[in-house]
């Protein structure tokens, strides 16, 4: 499906656009929450392109199948957070961090469906499997999104906002909770039925706490819920 060529040019691509990343932090000092999320980003990039690299040298990519989740999970997230900043125009009046901003988004597309479809060729999913693999993703990008909110209502508005905090930093830990205990565990029911339970209750949090403070990437979440949640009843019914 994805040979081992394509895989190195999305770790090489991943290195790159930590790179840039850390440039672009620099150029958007002075807007604190866009300077905060590219040099989050930047981390997290170069890291695993790091990591990839160095288990593609020593052919150890199948022994480390985690990494490449890890990939895959942080190009769906930083492309969403990319697209929703440009929706709320965080970079005001710099007209050139946008060019960088739908750079990162192509190349994040490019590396989700390397690593996607790598994932999917190692571990010899079936179709339910790919679906549910899908959903997965998604749902650690939430739960990785959501912390990373917190960051949001911490310093802004000017006050932090208590409800918005708990709200982002327990629904973000349940779904990378969950997220990985899908993965992990997608044999047993109850783990399927108590993440499904999770996600519906983020989804019913999320609406009210999104007409009290109506922020973008709540929104954004909502949408992401409302994709997620009927796979996971679609996978329930078909494997159990």
């Amino acid at each position: 499906m994805v040979d081992d060529k394509k895989v190195i040019i999305a770790n090489y691509l991943t290195l790159l656009t930590g790179i840039l990343h850390a440039t672009v932090g620099v150029l958007t000092i002075g807007l604190l929450e866009l300077t905060i999320t590219v040099f989050i980003f930047s981390f997290f990039f170069l890291y695993l392109g790091y990591k990839m690299i160095q288990l593609m040298r020593s052919n150890k990519l199948d022994e480390t199948k985690r990494a490449i989740i890890a990939c895959t999970t942080i190009s769906f997230l930083n492309c969403l957070t990319m697209v929703t900043h440009i929706l709320i125009g965080s970079p005001e009046d710099r007209v050139y961090l946008y060019i960088f901003m739908i750079f990162f988004i192509v190349v994040d597309l490019i590396n989700f469906f390397i690593f996607y479809l790598k994932k999917i060729e190692l571990d010899q999913m079936d179709k339910y499997d790919k679906i549910s693999y899908f959903a997965i993703c998604i749902i650690r990008g939430i739960g990785l999104g959501l912390l990373f909110n917190i960051l949001a209502w911490i310093g802004w508005p000017p006050d932090p906002n208590p409800t918005m905090i708990i709200y982002n930093l327990v629904f973000g830990t349940l779904c990378l909770i969950f997220g990985e205990r899908l993965y992990d565990k997608k044999e047993e029911k109850n783990i399927q039925i108590r993440a499904l339970i999770v996600l519906v209750l983020g989804l019913g949090v999320g609406i009210v706490v999104y007409f009290i403070f109506p922020f973008p990437n709540t929104l954004v979440n909502i949408i992401l819920y409302l994709i997620v949640i009927p796979i996971r009843i679609y996978y329930l019914r078909k494997k159990f």
